[in-house]
């Protein structure tokens, strides 16, 4: 006795397949969502900037080595590997003109970002500090990420130190100037806005997608203290 196979038309079979690609076109749309919802996985990297004199270097010493190390300008960053906690500290040169490069350089993986300034001489840098901190909070990966931004007030304990609340102001108010006159140091080209907010508008540092905080602090001397900036590392 013979049997005899039918075999199934191919537009029966491709019939068959929809529900399965509909499946997995499903997954994938669902995937893609999620991320946008929820963005990327946290990055493991602390990036410290500043202009030149703040104490940036000092500082990141005292991170990694818990002590006074002997420093000096440099033109290449410094970078270490933390495991409690489990991050990269990376020290960018304080140069404006490798500043915006070499923080690139490490900001797909951010984590948060440290803005070091010198309270003592701040009146005399508030442009130029508030341009630090404007090129990072336009970068492209800081916004994507929304990672947290601590705005470290240095050498609080010279006689001439602005405190965290009056450097806050006075930034925001600098931040208002260069957004209105659109200027912007770090050089990108993703495509990210340009601009921290509708033009002629008073920039709010509460308002930002990055929560700002703004402690102070001193990390070399008799005084040091540092615990304030180990707090918020800590709940990075």
């Amino acid at each position: 006795m013979s049997t005899q196979t039918t075999r199934m038309p191919d537009s029966m079979e491709f019939n068959n397949m929809i529900p399965i690609l509909v499946a997995l076109i499903l997954v994938v749309f669902t995937y893609v969502l999620l991320k946008q919802l929820f963005g990327r996985a946290k990055g493991n990297t602390l990036i410290m900037v500043g202009i030149e004199g703040s104490g940036k270097t000092a500082l990141y010493a005292q991170l990694v080595a818990g002590k006074e190390l002997q420093t000096q300008s440099s033109i290449t960053e410094n970078s270490t590997q933390l495991t409690d906690p489990l991050l990269k500290i990376v020290d960018v040169p304080g140069n404006a003109r490798l500043r915006g490069d070499i923080f690139s350089k490490y900001s797909n993986s951010v984590r948060g970002v440290v803005v070091v300034v010198d309270s003592a001489d701040f009146v005399d840098h508030v442009r130029e500090c508030s341009e630090v901190l404007y090129e990072v909070l336009l970068n492209s990966d800081v916004q994507r990420s929304k990672c947290p931004v601590l705005v470290f007030c240095n050498k609080q304990d010279e006689e001439m130190s602005r405190g965290p609340d009056p450097i806050r102001s006075a930034m925001e108010r600098e931040l208002t100037t260069l957004n209105n006159t659109a200027v912007n140091a770090l050089s990108d080209d993703s495509g990210s806005q340009k601009m921290l907010g509708p033009a002629n508008e008073t920039i709010n540092l509460e308002k930002l997608g990055n929560k700002v905080t703004s402690v102070g602090g001193v990390c070399i001397g008799a005084d040091t203290d540092i615990s304030k900036l180990n707090t918020w590392i800590a709940a990075l």
